[in-house]
């Protein structure tokens, strides 16, 4: 009897593991879900690959820029001192007077100034420039990331559903 007890508590025992199991066994995706899941993870790579492109073409648009800002600079720095330059040497050419060479200096110390004060306005308002569409730039790639993302949810639950 004990035997029989034991077998039947076994029996029992081995039933309530196993009917779980198979009750709900874990539903495969449908061919259509699955080819519609992989587009969705080939979606979401080349869209990841395009935003490193575009992030990489805009730093290099923002380098380039500052770079032609920067020669552009230099160069009317040049072209500035050379024409101080060039006026000195021509008054002192001219056996020009004390007082002469007194009011060019002055006259040409003021222009100094006023040149590279416009030089540092200039690059003062270059740089806001880029650093405004440096910001506009990221709203716009996080606003495009989180719209993709939205769209992938409700494609993701779409995919699911297939039959």
């Amino acid at each position: 009897m004990r035997k029989l007890t034991l077998l039947l508590s076994v029996a029992v025992l081995a039933l309530l593991v196993a009917i779980p199991a198979t009750a709900s066994p874990a539903k495969k995706p449908s061919p259509a879900a699955k080819a519609c899941l992989v587009a969705l993870k080939e979606q979401n790579t080349t869209f990841n690959e395009k935003q490193k492109a575009d992030n990489k073409a805009f730093h290099t648009q923002l380098k380039a820029q500052n770079t032609v800002f920067k020669t552009q600079q230099k160069a009317a720095a040049k072209a500035f001192h050379t024409q101080q330059t060039a006026a000195r040497t021509a008054l002192k050419s001219q056996n020009a007077t004390e007082a002469q060479l007194t009011a060019m200096n002055a006259q040409l110390k003021a222009q100094n100034q006023a040149f590279h004060a416009q030089q540092k306005a200039a690059a003062k308002a270059f740089h806001a420039e880029q650093k405004a569409a440096h910001k506009a730039f990221h709203a716009q790639k996080k606003t495009a990331r989180e719209t993709f993302h939205a769209q992938q949810k409700a494609a993701n639950e779409a995919c699911k559903t297939l039959p």
